[in-house]
């Protein structure tokens, strides 16, 4: 017979075990009259059931059944704990679907959900770059996708938080809500693409906590997109393109500008002699002579390689390219040089000098010699009115370094005054060793030995990040902030920029930091990153640009490159090796990079992924195209791949976004006739657009290559990327052609068709 405390034991372990019981196994169910919920908070099995739909199931990794307790219920909130997990769970009824959130109690990670989405989708809507639909029958990116070693960082692949599903008479969008420490990966499942999430709760995040808001919207593919704008806005962290101009004027100039990379800092061309043998004489001559002339002084300085260059250039009927290059390479290099000018040249500032040298050299060999405001390349006063000339009067640009707008700042003034932005780019993503080599190390990732040693980002193993291309480390944000300040600054203080490239910082990389001098999370590495595009801009009033969008840098920045077409092929042998016929080029010539300039064939492969309309959608700029201006990246500009150059075309005009191109002044004489006639249809527009949402896209043809977009719901744009003439009960699109019409018809209707290819097959 049992005692009495044994009685009131026996009686609590049986409350408390029913309790635990009846948590178990009670079944939230909701219902409105859009959709069902059904979940089972110990298997964590959540069913979303669209009324007229087949269920849409989210599924933990495990297998096994966690205790429940904790648990509370009401129509539209649900909360409890999984003990052996130590998390927390809270299930939210919406309007139009359901928010999730889990809350752990110690660093782990956690996968969930993995959603197979049924025989029902029609296609994966991701936000991989500008982004992509992916039908079951894709088999280039389902090989992508399903590789077993690709898996997708949610800020650095995704440029946009969510991913969507497409089920033909409705959208599912599942938004993150915390988009920071997350994968994303595919795997087969019984021949259906599974999508698998994971999230880590990292030790040195206080707060360790993610969650879905999982919606149900109307059939378009840029639903989600779309959702997530209006999440964006109802939580107040969408900021307009116009609100941005209000504070930095000069974004204005973004409105219409083409995109260009300058290319060639040297003083002194190849272009910019008119008589090679009447210098290479006179250099000779007055090397032989005993009197100290001033083309004697030059002749004493020059390197070697110039030298005998000199001789063949006098030897040769026709004098080739290369020798030429070399004796202006050691020309321009005395044009830089201190001992050049004599000693009290030290105490000139690095554009006082050049004048100074420029000056001599004008007098000593100026009979051949082009008068020397008409001296430089691509990055020069004369590449500056060389575009103007041509009628370009929006522009946006950019050089790779900064060595040329410190010689010559009067570009930059130049630039300004005829209404462009320029700047130089920058980059605080590396920390090299100050005594690396020169072709080790690039200037961007030089500052002491200190920030070497102490500033870069720790793993939580305590071992270093290493830089890009395995080179130094990473560098710590928070780190980099004074170096960043004094270099911004000094350089500023010599050519006044109203423009500035931050290379990476809106590329979504980021890190957690475990180094106990500069701690970080991934999110507050964001906000570092943040706040020093946001001190640049409101020290100096400079539009701010970098490489990618993640979705959390919009607010900050102006523009993007790398959004409508990303880095390409990265690690690929072909796109590497130089007895490829897919070989992008070398970094080199300096003034003009066949990686940048040489158009090349581009593989099928990329063709099918990046390249083919069928595939490609707004998710970008139906978030953000009255935000960010984006465009390609610059390893990618507009013309590097022929055979695609016209579908790369029309896509920036129906996207409404402006090309890219890498130009010097030979280039840009090459191609000065496509690039002016691109401008000439985009530029008007876009000054018109650019300040606008895009507010619809549809395909208009079962293949998807006619497709439309609308802007602010006053122009549309259709574009044509197939091999017949388009016919509707309102107009006729002949192939391979943008036609932009305004629906109030107040204007026109307006057509391009380009004349570059565009293979779909």
């Amino acid at each position: 017979m049992k005692s009495a405390g044994q009685h009131w034991l026996f009686l609590f372990l049986i409350i408390f075990g029913l309790g635990i019981l009846t948590a178990q196994s009670e079944e939230i169910r909701w219902r409105n009259e859009r959709f069902a919920v059904q979940c089972d908070p110990a298997k964590l099995a959540l069913t979303l059931t669209p009324r007229d739909g087949e269920p849409l199931q989210f599924l933990p990794a495990w297998t096994n059944t966690p205790t429940v307790t904790d648990f509370h219920q009401t129509s539209e909130r649900a909360t409890w704990r999984l003990v052996e997990r130590q998390l927390t769970v809270l299930l939210q009824l919406e309007t139009n679907g359901v928010r999730i959130e889990f809350t752990a109690a110690q660093a782990g990670t956690l996968e969930w959900p993995r959603f197979t989405p049924g025989t029902a989708l029609r296609g994966w809507i991701l936000p991989l770059f500008e982004g992509i639909y992916v039908t079951p029958t894709n088999s280039a990116w389902r090989d992508e996708l399903l590789s077993p070693d690709h898996q997708l960082d949610t800020t650095a692949d995704f440029d946009l938080p969510f991913w969507g599903a497409d089920f033909g008479n409705g959208m599912l969008t599942c938004l993150f809500l915390n988009p920071f420490n997350n994968t994303v990966q595919f795997d087969n499942d019984g021949g259906q693409m599974r999508l698998r999430f994971t999230h880590e709760f990292t030790r040195n995040n206080v707060v360790k906590q993610y969650g879905f808001r999982f919606v149900l919207g109307p059939e378009s593919p840029i639903e989600p997109a779309r959702e997530y704008r209006r999440w964006l806005q109802s939580r107040g962290e969408f900021v307009s393109l116009t609100k941005k101009i209000k504070h930095t004027p000069d974004a204005a100039k973004l409105l219409g500008a083409v995109h260009a990379y300058l290319w060639g800092d040297a003083i002194l061309s190849v272009d910019d002699i008119k008589d090679w043998k009447g210098l290479a004489r006179a250099l000779q001559a007055a090397g032989a002579q005993t009197n100290l002339s001033s083309v004697k002084h030059i002749w004493s300085l020059l390197d070697s390689d110039a030298q005998k260059a000199t001789t063949e250039i006098l030897k040769a009927e026709w004098p080739d390219r290369y020798h030429k290059g070399l004796l202006v390479n050691g020309l321009n290099r005395l044009l830089t040089q201190t001992n050049f000018s004599g000693a009290d040249a030290a105490q000139l500032s690095q554009a006082e000098l050049c004048q100074r040298n420029v000056k001599s050299f004008g007098t000593a060999l100026g009979e051949f010699l082009q008068p020397p405001e008409k001296w430089g390349e691509g990055v020069s006063p004369q590449m500056i009115r060389d575009l103007s000339a041509a009628g370009l009067d929006r522009l946006w640009l950019g050089a790779e370094g900064w060595a040329g707008f410190v010689e010559r700042p009067e570009i930059v003034t130049l630039a300004r005054s005829l209404g462009d932005l320029i700047g130089t780019y920058d980059s605080y993503d590396s920390v090299h060793s100050p005594s690396a080599k020169p072709d080790e190390t690039w200037p961007t990732a030089q500052f002491d030995e200190d920030l070497y040693l102490n500033g870069g980002v720790i793993k939580a193993d305590g071992q270093p990040i290493r830089g890009f291309q395995k080179k130094g480390f990473r560098l710590n944000a928070s780190a980099a902030r004074p170096w960043m300040e004094q270099r911004v600054s000094g350089l500023m203080n010599i050519f006044p920029a109203n423009s500035w490239f931050m290379d990476c910082d809106g590329f979504g990389d980021f890190y957690d930091d475990y180094s106990t001098n500069h701690p970080a999370t991934q999110a507050s590495d964001m906000a570092e990153r943040i706040a020093r595009c946001a001190w640049i801009r409101d020290t100096y009033h400079a539009v701010i640009g970098s490489e990618g969008c993640s979705a959390g840098l919009a607010a900050t920045l102006f523009f993007a490159h790398g959004v409508l077409t990303p880095v390409i092929g990265w690690g690929d042998p072909d796109l590497k090796n130089k007895g490829s016929k897919y070989f992008l080029g070398a970094y080199y010539p300096p003034a003009q990079p066949a990686v940048f300039f040489k158009p090349v064939p581009l593989k099928e492969k990329y063709r099918r992924l990046f390249y083919d309309p069928a595939v490609r959608l707004p998710l970008f700029e139906t978030v953000f195209h009255d935000s960010v201006v984006a465009t390609h990246h610059w390893s990618n500009p507009s013309l590097k791949f022929p055979e695609v150059a016209g579908t790369v075309e029309l896509l920036e005009l129906l996207y409404n976004v402006p090309p890219l191109y890498h130009l010097n002044r030979q280039e840009f004489a090459k191609e000065k006739v496509t690039i002016k006639r691109h401008y000439d249809f985009f530029s008007p527009l876009h000054r018109e657009l650019g300040l606008l949402p895009l507010t619809d896209f549809h395909w208009l043809t079962a293949d998807r290559l006619v497709q439309a977009t609308t802007f602010g719901g006053i122009i549309e744009l259709t574009a044509n990327f197939g091999e017949s003439t388009f016919t509707n009960g309102q107009f006729q699109l002949p192939a391979q052609t943008v036609m932009a019409r305004w629906k109030n018809g107040t204007q026109a209707p307006k057509l391009f068709q380009t004349d570059q290819p565009t293979r779909q097959k």
